[in-house]
């Protein structure tokens, strides 16, 4: 696995470890949860994505292809 590589994965693991703690500050309980509930969810969505598109770019370096977004398998 080259330099390249890892980097992407490790930017991968950073960006699931932000959704986890996002979603450990703000539970469905938390008090300003409806407050924070649509920002909460668009950061969520654009990393998720963000996620998706490194996932496509891994593939390419890597020598694989994907026809379709998301390619993901485990994001």
């Amino acid at each position: 696995m080259d330099d390249d590589t890892q980097e992407l994965i490790a930017i991968q693991q950073e960006l699931s470890g932000i959704s986890e703690r996002l979603r450990k500050i703000f539970p469905s309980t938390h008090p300003q949860f409806d407050n924070v509930f649509e920002d909460v969810g668009a950061a969520s969505y654009y990393i998720r994505e963000a996620g998706y598109r490194l996932e496509s770019v891994l593939m390419t370096v890597q020598g694989d292809s994907c026809d379709f977004t998301p390619c993901v398998t485990k994001f």
